[in-house]
């Protein structure tokens, strides 16, 4: 469903809140927290529920059971599945210069336009911690009705959709290419990465097999199915002066509409329904 009003997250389940609700900034905080702790909570919540390859996890603190204080939101800054997402929209050579924010979920107890007080000190927290980091990427997936009405309210530099792309899941969920990069060329991690294919369901790999060997059985036998991804919205927040001066020659272009994910949705054949 697409609507005006904000969507949530809780217990992995669509909520939306009234876009007449605003935030009281001073009745919640904005800290970092431990990746155990922001692991634990998007594996509740969140439609995406596996943790990402996490740099920093920040957390959105505000009034909980019996007033006390809970966490009542996540976001989760981390590294791209391929470096060149960083140098592509940041316009650093060095992709250690930006990071991709890689989940962002408030609560429905979360006024309306919380995301973006959530984000904007977010980044504040990021910069403390990683004064490296410079720029940080975010996308948009018009697949679950998102075109990024937060990313534009913070003035990020839209750059436009991504290259439709396939991807592989199992058991529902999508296998990141970093994952699956991993895997293939047995980098570091890729214990972790067949670990978490085989929870999911696949066979272990037999005895004596490569990982690459094993992906393509997998893939074979219709373990491991094909699909088609959209084009996501593609955002860049330039936090600090030498950012924008190194990105101005990147395209800033319209934010993108309702319409727009209302068309990608249809031509998916999304149920009709908008």
């Amino acid at each position: 469903m697409l609507t005006t009003r904000s969507q949530r997250w809780r217990d992995r389940r669509s909520l939306f809140v009234s876009n007449d609700t605003v935030i009281e900034p001073s009745r919640y905080a904005v800290d970092v927290v431990s990746h155990e702790i922001a692991r634990a909570f998007l594996a509740d919540h969140h439609y995406l529920p596996r943790y990402p390859a996490a740099q920093l996890a920040c957390g959105l603190f505000g009034p909980g059971a019996a007033g006390r204080s809970s966490l009542v939101g996540l976001i989760v800054f981390g590294v791209p599945a391929n470096n060149a997402v960083i140098c592509r929209h940041t316009g650093y050579a060095d992709a250690a210069r930006g990071c991709v924010l890689q989940r962002l979920l408030c609560l429905p107890s979360v006024a309306a336009n919380g995301e973006s007080f959530f984000t904007a000190r977010a980044f504040r927290l990021l910069r403390q911690a990683k004064p490296a980091i410079d720029a940080v990427v975010s996308f948009s997936d018009p697949a679950f009705g998102h075109c990024g009405v937060v990313y534009a309210a913070l003035s990020g530099a839209y750059r436009g959709t991504t290259r439709p792309r396939t991807i592989l899941r199992l058991a529902g969920q999508t296998i990141s290419g970093r994952a699956l990069s991993k895997i293939r060329s047995l980098d570091s991690g890729h214990g972790g990465a067949i670990a978490h294919l085989v929870d999911l369901g696949a066979p272990a790999p037999m005895s004596g097999e490569h990982p690459a060997d094993w992906l393509t059985r997998l893939t074979k036998r219709g373990i491991l199915t094909r699909d088609r991804q959209s084009p996501l919205f593609t955002y860049c927040f330039e936090l600090t002066r030498d950012a924008r001066r190194t990105g101005q020659d990147l395209p800033r272009l319209a934010y993108p509409r309702r319409s727009d994910v209302i068309r990608d949705r249809l031509s998916q054949g999304v149920n009709g329904k908008t």
